[in-house]
């Protein structure tokens, strides 16, 4: 439980005047575009991503995504699509490290010990959300393990609730199935509300956790996600016009709401965000279902500060904020942060809600620098 003290969190601003537009072109070393895990036919399921519609869109042109390989493990609810990076030695720059990607542990080059970085991500996207922090934190000796939660990304979408418990149980059955113990955690928006779920239920297994914009303090929604919320008629309302709401949100809005300012961000990578809600909505099978079940089963209008005092005050924990975040607004966030979590320390950057689009290098360095400071590898 949290104790009930009333000394003020220690607080980081990170600001910046531009905000970086160009994408990287690391690329990892990798047989195939889809492997599966050791007890599913490698070619069947290969074939099956190639021929059906579990294919993102990609713009060459300009994208956060860097890394298109993966790999997929079966666990209880379906297949999980996953990621895991682990430092190797460049062969053009033996003084650098750079991501190699691996199916286990078993996989493993490097003699030194693991320290696993686990990233969940938010509600729109999936795992490719955090590509531009990974060289960063390869370079630093950590091994990085990204994945999709269901119904998102190249996932299943599996016909069950998708709840807190849901996504928490998804991690947790990723990470045994690696035989990982321990991780570094980072949730981002929804994946901040799982990863503190994560903490207040099995901090045993958590490092540290790092907190971005986490969806986990109360907010204001608009009147159409309380009208596809509601029951019965939010499932008829959904089905009858959810999809065309929201493509015609993201091509209008062209993610007004998650950035300061779209027209500062390459337009290319903003396209290219468009096209990939737009597959999974179009596309996708079963993400309709899934977002609609995620909304329905998690009130995020509420908030889940309820969980918080479960988390151990001796968990070291960072929050990040942006300054300019319209969808968890900081005043109220750092102001519940306080209160329910006064072990936490609060960075400040200067970004709208999506810091990996808009801030990566003010993100990179509030990993780095201060979630990560204490625990070089």
């Amino acid at each position: 439980m949290n104790n009930n003290s009333n000394d003020t969190p220690p607080t980081v601003t990170v600001t910046s005047t531009t905000s970086p537009t160009a994408t990287a072109t690391t690329t990892v070393s990798s047989t195939n575009a889809v492997m599966a895990d050791d007890n599913i036919s490698e070619h069947s399921l290969a074939s099956e991503f190639l021929t059906t519609n579990l294919n993102p869109p990609f713009n060459k042109k300009g994208s956060i995504e860097i890394y298109r390989d993966c790999f997929y493990a079966k666990l209880t609810h379906g297949l999980t699509a996953y990621q895991l990076f682990e430092p190797a030695v460049s062969e053009s720059d033996p003084s650098q490290l750079e991501p190699r990607l691996i199916r286990n542990f078993k996989q493993k080059t490097s003699p030194k010990k693991t320290k696993l970085v686990l990233y969940m991500h938010g509600m729109y996207w999936w795992g490719f959300t955090f590509h531009r922090l990974v060289q960063p934190l390869i370079q630093k000796g950590y091994t990085v393990l990204l994945f999709d939660f269901y119904g998102r990304g190249r996932s299943d979408s599996p016909d069950i609730p998708y709840t807190l418990d849901t996504y928490l149980g998804q991690a947790i059955d990723l990470i045994d199935y690696l035989s990982v113990e321990r991780v570094y955690l980072i949730g981002y928006s929804m994946g901040g509300a799982v990863a503190t779920h994560f903490a207040a239920t099995h901090p045993q297994r958590i490092i540290r956790l790092c907190l971005m914009g986490p969806a986990i303090i109360p907010v204001s929604i608009p009147l159409v996600a309380k009208l596809i919320t509601m029951p019965y008629l939010g499932k008829f309302l959904f089905k009858l016009a959810g999809a065309s709401q929201l493509i015609r949100s993201v091509e209008n809005d062209r993610f007004k709401n998650d950035v300061t300012d779209p027209e500062k961000i390459d337009p290319n990578i903003i396209d290219d965000m468009i096209e990939k809600v737009k597959w999974q909505v179009l596309e996708k099978p079963g993400f309709l279902d899934s977002f609609h079940s995620t909304l329905y089963n998690n009130n995020f209008a509420n908030g889940h500060l309820h969980l918080l005092p479960n988390i151990p005050a001796n968990l070291p924990i960072t929050v990040i904020l942006g300054s300019n975040d319209v969808v968890i607004p900081i005043t109220s966030a750092k102001s519940a942060i306080k209160h329910h979590l006064p072990q936490a320390t609060i960075v400040t950057i200067e970004s709208g809600h999506a810091f990996q689009v808009e801030a990566p290098q003010l993100l990179k360095a509030a990993l780095i620098d201060e979630y990560l400071k204490e625990s070089a590898v």
